[in-house]
């Protein structure tokens, strides 16, 4: 069974990048693991793993975060100097938003309804 998770993503820099998922997400614990590699635990048994690697524009990936305060996140997103689209609802479901980090990964925050 599976006890922990952990999220790769990828930056071309691990200061930089550390800091500004660190503006996005508050309060967590940092540690360096190993050479290149920097983990923020996002949540008890949840670690968003930055890694250096090239061309992260191209990645397919989305990371897809749940709040329960989506105006909050999508007001700390846009003081972060993304370009991020507007509150989208799906009724009876979520309402979400999108947004890239400035590395070219594809994020999001939802908020159940």
């Amino acid at each position: 069974s599976c006890k922990s998770v952990t999220i790769g993503v990828p930056v071309p820099d691990l200061d930089v990048a550390s800091a500004w998922y660190r503006d996005l997400l508050g309060d967590v614990e940092e540690t360096s693991p190993a050479p290149g590699v920097r983990e923020l635990q996002i949540m008890p048994a949840c670690w968003l793993q930055l890694f250096v690697a090239e061309a992260a524009a191209l990645n397919p990936s989305v990371l897809r975060l749940e709040t329960d305060d989506i105006e909050a996140c999508h007001l700390r997103v846009v003081a972060l100097g993304c370009a991020v689209g507007e509150i989208e609802l799906v009724p009876d479901a979520v309402r979400y938003f999108e947004f890239r980090d400035p590395f070219g990964n594809q994020l999001s925050f939802y908020e159940m309804i």
